[in-house]
C-alpha cells in the first residue's frame, strides 16, 4: 500500500520482524519468504464460538499448505501492537472489548504458502477471502462468515494484509527472537521443499485451554447488561465470554473521526461510509 514502507521504516515492530527474516534468510530470501507467505491467527474468539477448525479446513480448501503453527497469547501490549494502525477509528470502549477478546485465552497462528498460481502475493489473497469485519459487507462466502464473526469486534480471523504486514507481524505474535527465528525457519524450510505442516497439536493445546463455550439462548434473554469494563474479567469463562458478546452488541465502536492517518490508504478508509 503507498506509503506504508515509510511508515513501517520506523516501526519497531516491522523493523525487528525485518531483522530476524534478513539474518535468517538473507535479504533477497526474506523478501521471497514475506511474498509466498500468509498468515493467519485464529482469535481467541473463534475458539470460544467453537467455529476455528472450520476455518482452518476452508483456508487449506482454498489452495493454501500449512506451513507452521503456534499458540500464542496476546496480552493487552500485544493487541495494541497488533492493530496499532487499524484502531484509528475505536472508540476506548472498542479497546476495551479487543483487551477482553485476547483475555479469553489463546489463539492460534498459522503460517501457510499459496500452492496456487495466483499473481497475488499468499498474504494478499488470503486476506481477499477473509471478509469485512462488518456482517452486513460481507458476501456469506468468507473466512469471517464461516466463523459465524457476530461484529466489528468479535470478528474471528485475523490475517496479515500484506507482505509488509508479514514481516511486522512476527514480530508481534513471536516477541522472542529465539522463538520467531525458529518459527521463521521452519515455515521456509517447508516453503522450500514443499512440504506441509499440521496445525493439529496446536490447535488442541488451543483447545484445551480455550474450550467452546455454549451460544447463549438470545431468543430468551436479554443477556447481561454490561455497564463496565470491569465485568468482562469476572467470573467463569462462560460469564466473560457472555458478557463479552453483550457489550460487543451494544457498546459504540466506532469514533466519530478518526485518529492520525499513517498512509494514504488509511486516509480514504471511512468506516462510516
Amino acid at each position: 500500500m503507498e506509503g506504508k514502507d515509510t511508515v513501517f521504516a520506523a516501526d519497531i515492530w516491522a523493523r525487528e520482524g525485518w531483522a530476524s527474516a534478513e539474518l535468517t534468510l538473507g535479504g533477497a530470501g526474506a523478501h521471497r519468504f514475506a511474498d509466498r507467505i500468509a498468515v493467519t491467527w485464529l482469535r481467541p474468539d473463534a475458539f470460544a464460538a467453537g467455529t476455528a477448525r472450520r476455518v482452518l479446513a476452508a483456508v487449506a480448501e482454498r489452495g493454501f499448505r500449512v506451513l507452521a503453527a503456534r499458540p500464542v497469547h496476546l496480552g493487552p501490549a500485544g493487541a495494541r501492537a497488533l492493530w496499532a494502525y487499524m484502531c484509528r477509528w475505536a472508540t476506548v470502549e472498542r479497546l476495551w472489548l479487543l483487551d477482553a477478546v485476547v483475555a479469553l485465552g489463546p489463539g492460534l497462528l498459522v503460517l501457510w504458502a499459496d500452492d496456487t498460481d495466483s499473481p497475488l502475493p499468499a498474504s494478499a489473497r488470503l486476506t481477499a477471502g477473509k471478509g469485512n469485519g462488518a456482517p452486513g459487507r460481507r458476501d456469506g462466502q468468507s473466512l469471517r462468515d464461516l466463523a459465524g464473526a457476530l461484529n466489528r469486534v468479535l470478528t474471528m480471523v485475523h490475517t496479515a494484509d500484506e507482505p509488509a504486514d508479514v514481516i511486522r507481524e512476527l514480530a508481534v505474535f513471536c516477541p522472542s527472537w529465539q522463538e520467531r527465528v525458529l518459527l521463521i525457519e521452519e515455515a521456509a524450510t517447508r516453503l522450500a521443499e514443499g512440504t506441509a505442516g499440521s496445525w493439529e497439536a496446536a490447535c488442541r493445546q488451543v483447545e484445551t485451554e480455550l474450550p467452546a463455550q455454549a451460544a447463549p439462548d438470545r431468543a430468551g434473554t436479554a443477556g447481561p447488561v454490561v455497564r463496565g469494563p470491569g465485568v468482562l474479567y469476572q467470573g467463569e469463562l462462560a460469564e466473560r465470554w457472555a458478557a463479552l458478546r453483550a457489550a460487543a452488541d451494544t457498546w459504540p465502536l466506532l469514533a466519530p473521526s478518526p485518529g492520525p492517518v499513517s498512509w494514504p490508504e488509511q486516509a480514504r478508509r471511512n468506516p462510516w461510509r
